[in-house]
């Protein structure tokens, strides 16, 4: 990996930390900017560097550094309701970054590959809320509970991040390449 690309990685890394402190607290699944920054990393860095800067955001947030939503950190936010959604995040920007490979992905394509990302990141995190909720509240719940509380008031705002950020990456692909920080033209980063 290049300079350029640490330093990308990095930079989407402390996005997602800046993300996580503008919440609209609607339940026990906060309503955060990291479904927008999450989607666009995996677009515009690709399958292996989105999700490099997914990991390095969790463990940063593992290793105590109030980088979690509403500025929550340490290995307990793992067990939590929330931390299922966390491993989903880094498969999901894997997802959009293999399926917007091709930089001539048009914004529907962008986001489509950002819906899928994100419905397997909500499989992931529902499972995990279930079992914090089992397991360590001792109240289990239906898998319709679960989707009552952890998705469905989330799926409009995630869907309008999702347009945002689709209409986004374009962008910023174009603005990489003349930066110079990007792969040469028309070539996104392979996994």
């Amino acid at each position: 990996m290049t300079l350029r690309q640490k330093m990308l990685v990095s930079l989407f890394a402390a996005l997602l930390c800046v993300s996580s402190y503008i919440i609209l607290p609607i339940g026990p699944v906060p309503v955060t900017l990291q479904v927008f920054f999450i989607v666009l990393t995996g677009a515009v860095l690709g399958p292996r560097m989105g999700a490099l800067s997914v990991v390095i955001w969790i463990l940063l947030g593992t290793f105590g550094l109030p980088v979690f939503a509403g500025g929550k950190a340490g290995p307990m936010v793992l067990l939590g309701p929330t931390g299922g959604y966390l491993p989903g995040f880094v498969i999901c920007a894997w997802i959009v970054g293999v399926m917007t490979r091709n930089q001539a992905s048009s914004r529907v394509r962008i986001g489509v590959a950002m819906v899928v990302g994100m419905t397997v990141a909500y499989a992931i995190g529902l499972i995990g809320f279930m079992a914090s909720f089992a397991f360590f509240l001792q109240k289990p719940m239906t898998v319709q509970q679960a989707l009552t509380i952890a998705v469905y008031p989330f799926v409009l705002f995630d869907l309008a991040k999702i347009v945002l950020a689709a209409w986004l990456t374009p962008i910023l692909w174009t603005a990489l390449q003349r930066a110079g920080l990007a792969e040469r033209a028309g070539q996104h980063e392979h996994a």
